[in-house]
């Protein structure tokens, strides 16, 4: 299971340098951008936010 925490604008974000990106804001089939990056503890988690326009 993964948790998709959803945050407003993906071009703002900046994840902390030891944050690693597995994979940058894509965009998706069902109208979002995605993003999936690995915490220093090794946990990925899932970032979620509006289609860009």
């Amino acid at each position: 299971m993964r948790i998709a925490l959803k945050v407003p604008d993906a071009d703002a974000l900046r994840p902390d340098p030891s944050v690693e990106v597995v994979t940058p804001f894509e965009d998706t089939h069902y109208g979002t951008r995605e993003m999936v990056v690995r915490d220093p503890d090794g946990r990925l988690w899932s970032l979620q936010a509006p289609a860009s326009t």
